[in-house]
């Protein structure tokens, strides 16, 4: 993805603004100079409804500003880094010092999620955050951003497939969901489980020797019913959740299914709207 939506123009170390309100105007100017925004006050005024709904340095140090609608003309990342830091009007994180700035056209809503899904899994890993800082040079940003995703070139078999996610713990569904829709995954049900495992350890007596080794281990789990047109699209999950630290191949943790369906009736896409 990086290749595709990386512009060179839109990366910016160091700007020189004066405060949050000056650096929004000031970057809005640049990308509508470089013909990815059509309507300037639109675009400002979207960004900065979204700031009022809540402020979007999501972590310490790091600001995912957004907005998306028909002012946009293609959809766009500009990077932005601040060696000091800026003040983002935000006590609790403090200054700011990388800003993912992001726009989108209401026609890529999806790509756009995705985007939005891998910066902000991306920041979250503290080597990449410190080598951004560090970074002396546009072309350095870009070899970084390059190095931590590989696109996937396995074959694609497009046909219709049910795949279901089987998840034996349930406090990292903020991390499910954001691989969910890195992978561009967006139409899934989720169902409260149990696994028959800890079920049997927990509440029948004859398997009562079973509890000390469920000791501690929650019973609850969750399903994840998705349809999905490429095999490649369960492998590509199955990858972001490792990255995540949810790594399917060990034992406990959870599996994915893959089954074959002949046909599908309906659209089983959800609009999923910011």
């Amino acid at each position: 993805m990086w290749k595709k939506i990386i512009d060179k123009n839109l990366i910016v170390i160091n700007p020189e603004v004066k405060n949050k309100k000056d650096l929004f105007e000031k970057i809005v100017n640049h990308v509508y100079n470089h013909d990815y925004i059509l309507n300037q006050k639109a675009f400002l005024k979207a960004l900065i409804a979204r700031e009022e709904m809540s402020n979007t340095e999501l972590i310490k140090g790091v600001a995912l500003p957004h907005a998306k609608g028909d002012f946009v003309e293609k959809l766009f990342l500009s990077i932005l880094i601040f060696s000091n830091g800026i003040d983002y009007n935000n006590l609790e994180m403090g200054p700011a010092k990388i800003i993912f700035f992001l726009g989108c056209p209401n026609q890529q809503n999806k790509e756009y999620l995705q985007l939005l899904a891998k910066s902000s899994r991306l920041l979250k890993n503290d080597k990449f955050r410190e080598n951004l800082i560090k970074a002396q040079s546009k072309d350095e940003i870009i070899n970084l951003l390059e190095s931590y995703y590989e696109e996937d070139n396995e074959e694609i078999e497009k046909r219709h497939y049910l795949m279901i996610l089987t998840l034996n713990k349930k406090n990292n569904s903020i991390d499910v969901l954001n691989s969910f829709v890195e992978a561009g995954i967006t139409n899934s049900s989720i169902v409260d489980a149990q696994s028959m495992a800890k079920k049997l350890a927990y509440e029948l007596p004859v398997f009562a020797g079973l509890s000390y080794m469920a000791h501690g281990k929650s019973k609850e789990s969750q399903l994840y019913f998705s349809y999905i047109r490429e095999k490649n699209d369960a492998k590509k999950l199955q990858r972001i959740l490792r990255e995540s630290g949810i790594d399917l191949d060990k034992q406990g943790v959870g599996f994915i299914q893959i089954i074959s369906i002949d046909s599908i009736l309906g659209n089983p896409e959800e609009d999923i709207d910011l």
